[in-house]
């Protein structure tokens, strides 16, 4: 029996071709397992860093709408001398009583040892204004850094609130506490306020307009130079963290955060976010 020439024998792969087709699928079952953990990587560091910003825009942006209102002096332009409550002007005052005697000035009592210093790494700081009577069609403001209101017989209204409008002061203190938050504390509250997480450290200086120009000092510089009524505008240096570890191993590294190096050793992630407040109140000349 003749076997047909053109009846070409099917043959299977060899032991060489199955072995290199075994290592390129290993290489590209590699390659993609190397994609996808990158790719989670990456996402697990964009999530920590978007949740760093909206911490440093809400923590920057509670700074911002207090500090900027250091010295208010009410609609009943009441003097105030001082914008900030330093360590010269002694304990904050928690007993004084609002008109009628129902009512007191200083809600929080914790607040009564508050100043605004330098305190290494973490400074703090004691923001004061007066306060408009709510009842008033033209008041402006009227809470604390919490939110909470300051009622009428408390404010600087001359006719229904304190007997004494120059003693109409609200107090708000901002610092940071050992759980790495920013916290505010209001006059008008019960209780602190826990106002952005994940706020490791925070710095402030303090602009003056000098005879050469415009001249940034520290809380310690100007309690010396006894020039708090002359400070005009405000520095705020944040440093954020990320909630979780994210870097494999443990990183040093240093931020400097105005007048001040910082030096951190971990696995998370840092960003430091700075901005300059103005105090309109100053810069008008009312004090």
């Amino acid at each position: 029996m003749k076997i047909n020439a053109s009846n070409k024998r099917i043959q299977g792969l060899s032991l060489v071709e199955l072995l290199l087709s075994a290592v390129l699928g290993m290489v590209i079952i590699l390659g993609l397992v190397t994609l996808y953990l990158s790719s989670q990587k990456s996402s697990r560091t964009q999530d920590a860093i978007t949740d760093m910003e909206a911490n440093a825009r809400i923590a920057l942006s509670s700074l911002r709408q207090t500090i900027e209102h250091a010295g208010y002096p009410s609609i009943y332009n009441v003097p105030l001398e001082k914008p900030f409550h330093s360590a010269m002007d002694g304990n904050i005052d928690i007993t004084a009583t609002c008109r009628g005697g129902s009512q007191k000035l200083v809600n929080l009592s914790s607040i009564k040892t508050k100043v605004t210093k330098d305190n290494g790494a973490n400074d703090s700081i004691v923001v004061k204004y007066l306060s408009d009577n709510e009842n008033d069609a033209n008041h402006e403001l009227i809470r604390d850094c919490t939110g909470t209101k300051v009622v009428p017989e408390c404010s600087a209204d001359p006719i229904n609130g304190m007997y004494n409008s120059m003693d109409a002061v609200v107090y708000n203190a901002f610092y940071i506490n050992s759980e790495n938050s920013l916290v505010c504390e209001g006059s008008a509250n019960v209780t602190p306020q826990v106002i952005a997480e994940g706020i490791t450290n925070i710095q402030f200086l303090y602009g003056v307009n000098t005879k050469s120009g415009m001249s940034y000092l520290n809380a310690t510089q100007l309690e010396t130079s006894k020039a708090w009524e002359n400070v005009i505008s405000v520095q705020v240096a944040i440093l954020v963290r990320s909630s979780k570890d994210v870097l494999k191993q443990n990183e040093g590294r240093y931020f400097v955060l105005l007048d001040q190096k910082i030096s951190k050793n971990d696995k998370r992630i840092y960003r430091v976010y700075m901005t300059t407040i103005n105090l309109p109140n100053r810069n008008r000349g009312v004090i």
